[in-house]
């Protein structure tokens, strides 16, 4: 008796015949090869369509291969030429970089970006030359000759507007022009010629030199005020400072000073020209102008020689005063918007940050007070407060970085993360006396130092918490990050190497 619960099972003869080949699920090389033989029987009846659609598909796949590398380059310049969180930031680390390209410079000049370019000097005196190395892969777009008769050692580029703007010359004077000799027989007497330098304009796109002019003197330092070059020139014991018209070299004004250093080459002269003012500082030799006449700006009432004064790139003119205490040297900085009043005072040395994304709108500033508990510390101000918004309790009286919430300090070996609202610390980084300079995307600070075996490294550390995020070795010949742009490049005695 069969359960009425379970049907009976039956035998069913599979037709394997009755499915055609037409309705089996073919493979894909048998669909391709259907295709193929489709497509060939079409081709065989009308002949003319199908010249016609070989052509336009070798036309479609053609312009797809030319256009292909462009499209992946253009987007590759988009990203290595894009800007920065803020100023002075990278681009995104989140990642260790590798190299890119590198190129032979000659490393004693220092690299700068204009436009899409990297604009370097390559070769010795006999020989030199100014290359422009494309940004994105590194090959070299253009060169400018240097002829023999500039004795072309010092090269000084910047770009101003879409120009770039070099000055070459001879090499900065001996110690023996220090002073200007009595001996008329001397080979460096008063009577004897003064080198020139010379002042290029080029276009960074092509390298045409748009303009060539000369300028008296040794240069030591360039800066830029609007559309116009500003250059520290040195000559038989004088230090001047001249504002030039690029396209015709032709002087605007010119202010000169008797200088005590020993020679142009060894006087760091710095030059900084923002908002109205232009500063020269080397040495004993301090020059205060105005940006439009040249004139030297007066000192203020109440104040000293022994003052030190600073043009900040922002414009902002501070001046430091110094007080002889009990416990040692104390200070008190006064910030002026150029020429204008004092608007902030603050107790201590003014301390910049090595870079900053202006959220906390702090003012930093370190006591040399030695016997004081809070003596070579920083100090946090909130904008016109004169009276500290915290103390560090961390000896460190550098501010590497105020970003991200955090303020960065540094000081003996040591970089040390705090909060920005209190000061108070979050984490601590050790490295020893082999730390170097610092750089920042806006969520990493990466630090250069030396590894173990005195490998030069970057090093990214998280601004939240200090953790190690990478490291990344540099290349033995280029130990020096530098930063162009928004990206690292690493650059030695002989080779540029862009990170990416």
């Amino acid at each position: 008796m069969v359960s009425a619960l379970r049907p009976v099972m039956q035998r069913v003869a599979l037709d394997e015949v009755g499915a055609g080949d037409d309705e089996r699920v073919r493979s894909g090389p048998q669909r391709l090869r259907a295709g193929a033989a489709r497509l060939g029987t079409w081709a065989a009846r009308r002949p003319a369509r199908a010249v016609v659609a070989a052509v336009g598909v070798l036309a479609v796949l053609l312009a797809a291969f030319v256009a292909a590398p462009r499209w992946i380059s253009s987007q590759e310049r988009e990203a290595v030429l894009g800007t920065a969180q803020f100023p002075g930031a990278l681009r995104p680390l989140g990642s260790a970089p590798r190299e890119r390209w590198s190129a032979t410079i000659d490393g004693s000049v220092t690299p700068v970006l204009a436009g899409d370019v990297v604009v370097a000097a390559q070769g010795a005196s006999a020989g030199r030359r100014i290359v422009g190395l494309d940004v994105v892969a590194g090959h070299e777009r253009w060169s400018v000759a240097l002829d023999d008769s500039l004795v072309p050692e010092t090269v000084l580029c910047r770009p101003i507007d879409a120009e770039l703007v070099c000055v070459v010359g001879p090499e900065a004077p001996s110690d023996s022009r220090r002073v200007v000799p009595d001996d008329p027989d001397r080979p460096d007497a008063p009577g004897a010629e003064v080198s020139e330098s010379v002042l290029f304009r080029i276009d960074p796109a092509d390298g045409r030199v748009l303009s060539r002019s000369a300028v008296p003197g040794w240069v030591v330092a360039t800066a830029q005020v609007r559309s116009d070059l500003v250059v520290a020139t040195y000559a038989w014991g004088m230090l001047a400072v001249r504002r030039l018209d690029p396209s015709t070299g032709a002087e605007r004004w010119e202010t000169e000073r008797w200088s005590t250093f020993h020679s142009a080459g060894s006087s760091r002269v710095r030059l900084v020209a923002a908002g109205d003012l232009v500063m020269a500082t080397g040495n004993e030799v301090t020059l205060l102008l105005d940006a439009r006449t040249g004139e030297r700006v007066p000192r203020p009432a109440g104040s000293s020689v022994t003052d030190h004064v600073r043009l900040l790139d922002d414009g902002t003119l501070v001046r430091t005063r110094f007080r002889v205490r009990d416990g040692g040297v104390d200070a008190v900085s006064e910030l002026s918007p150029g020429r204008g009043d004092p608007v902030t005072t603050v107790r201590g040395t003014l301390v910049r940050p090595g870079v900053s994304d202006g959220r906390s709108g702090l003012v930093f500033t370190a006591s040399g007070l030695t016997g004081s508990p809070y003596g070579g510390r920083v100090r946090a101000y909130g904008p016109g407060s004169p009276e500290p918004v915290w103390r560090a309790l961390t000896p460190a009286p550098e501010v590497t970085a105020d970003v991200a919430g955090r303020v960065v300090v540094r000081g003996g070996g040591a970089l040390v993360g705090l909060d920005a609202l209190t000061g108070e610390q979050v984490w601590r980084r050790s490295f020893g006396p082999a730390i170097g300079r610092t750089f920042t995307d806006g969520e990493h600070l990466v630090v250069e130092r030396d590894a173990t075996g005195g490998v030069p490294v970057l090093t990214a550390l998280s601004l939240d918490d200090g953790a190690t995020v990478w490291d990344a070795p540099l290349p033995a010949d280029a130990p020096r990050p530098l930063r162009l742009g928004a990206h690292l490049y690493a650059v030695g005695d002989s080779r540029l190497v862009a990170l990416r």
